[in-house]
């Protein structure tokens, strides 16, 4: 039997708004394609070109692929045509948006952050999370933040950094507690103005591809 496929998509602009429907199904099972799959999940996309994971979606249909990029600074960008993760991202969703694309069964679909990862020096820190990083600044965006130098802070924190490029928020790996960078453990310091770190960034998404 085939599967059925409905949806809406809706857009307000301003004052403006236009909303549209489909319904469809998937071509009916046959003893080469003895089932209609689907994937799900979510990931973070960093610099280096990485494929969706389609579980056990075997192609031969045209399928559709709904992408939220969660991220709050980061966009996101996709290739979804058949050069595997190495041509043009001709596709770039913003922080906080989604998109419904139409793909085709014969490659996969590869996500990345465009956002080089780079270090940085630290002017000063806060014990509500707030950092400010010396002249040359910081891209704007969310990024993984480790140490480099002086700070007791070695294992990874999340950095949100909008566009001002000097100033940020660190938290925890949840990206929601926020990280007291000055007191420090034991006999070790916390950040300060010696501090360097480096920054990995990403874009968080979360999606659904269909097989039709």
């Amino acid at each position: 039997m085939a599967t059925n496929i409905s949806g809406s998509v809706s857009l307000t602009y301003g004052t403006h708004s236009h909303s549209e429907s489909f319904s469809t199904t998937t071509a009916a099972l046959t003893d080469a394609n003895p089932f209609n799959e689907y994937a799900a999940g979510s990931g973070r996309a960093v610099l280096t070109p990485a494929a969706l994971k389609v579980g056990n979606l075997t192609g031969g249909n045209e399928g559709l692929l709904l992408i939220k990029n969660d991220s709050n600074f980061s966009d996101l960008s996709l290739d979804v045509g058949t050069d595997d993760g190495s041509g043009d991202y001709n596709i770039v969703i913003p922080a906080g948006l989604a998109n419904l694309i139409s793909v085709g069964p014969d490659h996969a679909v590869f996500v990345k952050c465009n956002i080089a990862d780079t270090a940085a020096g630290i002017d000063s820190v806060a014990a509500s999370g707030a950092i400010v990083f010396d002249g040359s600044g910081a891209p704007s965006g969310t990024a993984i933040m480790t140490a480099s130098t002086a700070g007791d802070y070695a294992d990874d924190l999340v950095v949100e950094i909008p566009t001002t490029l000097t100033t940020g928020t660190a938290y925890e790996l949840d990206g929601v507690t926020k990280k007291d960078l000055l007191t420090g453990t034991g006999t070790t310091a916390g950040y300060d103005a010696s501090t360097t770190v480096d920054l990995a960034y990403f874009a968080q998404y979360r999606y659904t591809l269909t097989e039709a």
